[in-house]
């Protein structure tokens, strides 16, 4: 049951945002380990992708950080699981720099 809620609950999220934002833009973004990654390349491919702006002096940001919900969702549905999601979780604050993760 939970293994079928969750993906309902995102898709939900996903159409809610849809109907709120219109259709997102392609952009292309280059990860710590200098990978690209082309949003329109997964959504093609039949993903579901969250996107989640964040920032080290954002409470909220960090309590979902550390509630681990993210990495649940990737575990169980990213590459590792059942291939179904990506995610793209950015810094939002460009003058953040790797020194303050910790």
């Amino acid at each position: 049951m939970k293994r079928t809620l969750l993906p309902i609950t995102v898709l939900a999220f996903s159409v809610n945002a849809m109907a709120q934002f219109g259709t997102a833009p392609d952009f292309t973004v280059t990860d710590i380990n200098s990978a690209s990654h082309h949003l329109y390349s997964w959504l093609n491919a039949g993903k579901v992708v969250v996107v989640d702006a964040s920032a080290t002096w954002c409470g909220p940001c960090w309590s979902l950080h550390q509630s681990h919900a993210l990495e649940n969702l990737y575990n169980n549905y990213g590459p590792n699981g059942t291939d179904q999601l990506r995610i793209l979780f950015y810094e939002a604050d460009a003058s953040t720099t790797m020194a303050d993760r910790a």
